[in-house]
């Protein structure tokens, strides 16, 4: 018999030791493994939505507070400003383009977001694109006549429950301008998924306070420059306005990863600790296995087994629990992170790539196996060493 096939039987002869070290290996990697996968994919899709535009040009306030509502929807709107700033914007020869936004209240949670058909409209430097999966765009009308026609993102239509033609509005003082379903986006794994898309003409019809007012409110305006040089000096123009501050979103971003910071050290310590103890199992299953081995050991010495026909009979054991154990672990880590993409999808509209594969997992997996040859190393040289008169002798 091989000493591969003289390793599998033996783990097979202590199922139960090997299934339950195997699993303990198992949880430690599916641990390490959905934690990089949320982590990097969560960053990602931050990166990714705060780097489509230069400046996101709103109010005087909090700058994280502005990018946080406006572009990912996790905070309160700041303070309006009039759309005769987008105009401005628009019109400005270093500007390529400018988005304007309009913030609302909620309906079952899901913000109203007015703009213009140039969000959704395919660019070349746009890292995302938008697609119906039913229905339509809602179609440009005017101040005078608003459609209150609106398109819903993936995850809105998915937890409301709306359809195509269905006519709803938000509380009763809103049953005079209800709004009408005429599309469905599909999922961009983005805050735009737990969105109610609407045109401006139709928002300020349905806001009593901006139905009155000559100069239309919004919330921002996403501009995207010709040219980074001309950056610097549109920056500095938009802030020295005394009504508006410009932002570079992307620059909030890593303000806030660098406060993050912080927690993904306590994290990667957290895993470190379990990797460790997941090690100091396996080499505990190991070491336990060979003293309860020694006759055996002894009498395959006494039959001419070598001495490095032991050692590496021990370490290949070990090394097959870690593959086992390893590759359960990736599965199972890609599931963990499958169910954590949907709670973050359903709570904020963010999908981190659950199966992204790529160099991490064979990384993982051969660390996982070199761990494994490491951990049962002394139970090896142990079995290496065992005496055969000694353990031959009779037991009583």
């Amino acid at each position: 018999m091989t000493v591969l096939g003289l390793a599998l039987r033996y783990l097979r002869g202590r199922l139960v030791t090997t299934a339950l070290t195997a699993l303990s290996i198992a949880l430690g990697v599916a641990l390490v493994l959905a934690s990089v996968l949320l982590t990097r994919g969560v960053e990602k899709t931050f990166m990714e939505s705060a780097t489509e535009y230069s400046l996101v040009v709103g109010a005087k306030g909090s700058p994280t507070q502005l990018v946080l509502s406006v572009v990912f929807r996790m905070d309160t709107p700041t303070p309006n400003i009039l759309r005769a700033t987008w105009e401005r914007l628009a019109s400005d020869e270093r500007v390529d383009v400018a988005v304007p936004v309009a913030l609302g209240d909620a309906y079952q949670g899901f913000r109203y977001v007015a703009t213009s058909p140039a969000y959704f409209a395919a660019m070349p430097w746009r890292q995302r694109s938008f697609a119906i999966a039913r229905g339509r765009f809602a179609r440009e009308d005017s101040i005078e006549q608003p459609s209150y026609e609106v398109v819903l993102g993936a995850e809105t239509a998915r937890r409301t429950g709306l359809q195509l033609g269905d006519r709803f509005f938000e509380g009763e003082e809103m049953a005079e301008y209800p709004l009408t379903v005429v599309g469905i986006l599909r999922s961009t794994g983005t805050a735009d998924d737990r969105a109610v898309f609407l045109t401006l003409p139709s928002f300020w019809g349905m806001n009593e306070v901006a139905r009155k007012m000559q100069m239309k409110p919004l919330t921002a305006v996403l501009v995207r420059a010709k040219r980074m040089s001309d950056l610097p000096a549109l920056h500095r123009q938009l802030n020295l306005s005394q009504e508006t501050q410009a932002v570079f979103p992307s620059g909030v971003l890593l303000g806030i990863f660098n406060l993050l910071g912080l927690a993904e050290e306590v994290l990667a310590l957290v895993l470190a600790i379990v990797a460790s103890v997941v090690v100091l199992y396996l080499f505990v299953s190991m070491y336990s296995a060979m003293r309860e081995r020694r006759r055996e050991i002894a009498t395959m010495r006494a039959l001419g087994a070598r001495r490095a026909t032991i050692l590496g009979l021990v370490l290949l054991e070990s090394c097959l629990i870690a593959l086992v154990g390893g590759g359960a672990g990736l599965v199972l880590g890609h599931g963990i992170a499958y169910g954590g993409a949907r709670l973050l999808a359903s709570r904020a509209g963010m999908v981190a790539d659950p199966f992204a594969v790529g160099l991490l997992q064979p990384a993982v997996l051969a660390c996982v196996v070199i761990v494994g040859a490491l951990a049962g190393l002394l139970p090896a040289l142990s079995a290496y060493r065992v005496d055969v008169e000694e353990n031959l002798a009779p037991l009583s």
